[in-house]
């Protein structure tokens, strides 16, 4: 399953070519056209009792077990749980017909416990697709599959998941269709399976607020600039056409190999995204590593300078509603698949783990780093201009 959960990394190939891509759309793009009204979600994600901007984490059952060395007193700083691959389609039914809730029952039951959000993620994610359900899509073509995946998540859920990412990482520029991925999906319905995936999710789940989730939107190249301007694309598309979108999520996979962050474009994308009226939402923030040879105090300091980079344009944003990094500490951070030479102990000293990539807030021993008072810094920063 590991191998499965790699994300392609987007980097500038040689002779890479972007033609015929303008940036700047939100009103311009809307051709100064009324979006169409559509009934918004109500959902009690923000309340008085909640933070304007919700702190995020992802995680799994095995970090709120007893024992597991993740102390309550870090996940009781969090407002926001996802999990991390839990509530997945490949997780929930990986044999046709079988369905197994319970880790994401215990992930609901623990946010519920402590007061907090939970977000679905995510319902359709070609990565996390059965091999079933990718033979049925492409032999029936049927519909049904997906409906009643949604049914069977939106009903058990209904009262207790006010959030889902309906469809995760469907944009690709480079490979794709007229800049939407190739999936199961995509093949089997056309490039309006996105549409169509928000619009069954809406009417089995009225109230939830739904989520489009996006990555690779980041950096001053090609391939990050198109990435931006399709998804704008699309959203303009959707919104148009009465599609029941009600988030944006940035999943800021931040790469320190990929050069500076594209502060003002990625201000301006968040502002076109804004003007289409839609929220958005750091979701999977963390940071890749490009040079470990530094010392362990330089390279936490780059990593945490890069996150809060990034929040500090993204947070400009008023409509952003919350941050989440996808995950808490180094030792359980999917990044550690990139790094071969990485130790694979379950904990460890600072000095004994020069090779792990440290890209999130707490190490592999659960002591913070930089990053845990940049995020948390920036987020209360941002908190307090909008009270």
């Amino acid at each position: 399953m590991m191998a499965q959960l790699n994300r392609r990394r987007f980097l500038i190939g040689a002779g890479a070519v972007v033609g015929g891509v303008a940036s700047g759309y939100g009103t311009r793009l809307l051709g100064g056209r009324p979006i169409l009204p559509e009934a918004k979600a109500q959902y009690p994600v923000h309340s008085a009792t909640r933070p304007s901007i919700l702190s995020g984490v992802a995680i799994r059952p095995d970090h709120i077990e007893a024992g597991s060395g993740l102390p309550n007193r870090l996940l009781a700083r969090y407002d926001l749980f996802i999990p991390e691959y839990h509530a997945q389609w490949s997780a929930i039914e990986y044999e046709p017909g079988r369905r197994w809730f319970e880790n994401f029952d215990r992930i609901v039951a623990y946010a519920q416990s402590r007061g907090a959000v939970i977000r679905g993620h995510a319902l359709i994610w070609e990565n996390m697709t059965p091999e079933w359900v990718r033979t049925g899509l492409a032999e029936t073509g049927g519909w049904s599959l997906v409906h009643n995946h949604f049914d069977a998540m939106l009903s058990r859920y209904n009262d207790s998941v006010p959030e889902w990412v309906v469809v995760n990482e469907c944009i690709d520029t480079e490979n794709g269709v007229d800049d939407m991925r190739q999936t199961s999906f995509q093949r089997a319905f056309g490039n309006g399976y996105v549409e169509r995936a928000f619009r069954t999710a809406r009417a089995m789940a009225p109230n939830s607020r739904l989520m489009l989730n996006e990555y690779g939107l980041e950096y001053h190249n090609p391939v990050d600039e198109a990435r931006r301007n399709a998804l704008l694309r699309l959203v303009e598309r959707m919104k148009m056409a009465n599609v029941p979108l009600d988030v944006v999520g940035l999943q800021a996979h931040l790469d320190l190999s990929k050069g500076p962050l594209a502060t003002k474009a990625i201000a301006t994308f968040c502002r076109d995204l804004a003007a289409m009226d839609v929220d958005l939402a750091v979701t999977e923030l963390d940071v890749l590593e490009h040079d470990r040879s530094g010392s362990i105090d330089a390279r936490d300091r780059r990593v945490a300078d890069e996150a809060k980079a990034y929040l500090d344009t993204v947070l400009q944003q008023p409509r952003v509603r919350s941050v989440a990094t996808w995950g808490l500490s180094d030792r359980d951070s999917w990044l550690q698949e990139r790094s071969p030479s990485t130790k694979s102990a379950a904990s460890c000293l600072p000095v004994d783990c020069t090779t792990m990539n440290r890209g999130l807030p707490y190490d592999g021993d659960l002591a913070a780093k930089p990053m845990a008072s940049a995020v948390g810094g920036t987020i209360l920063s941002a908190r307090t201009r909008m009270t």
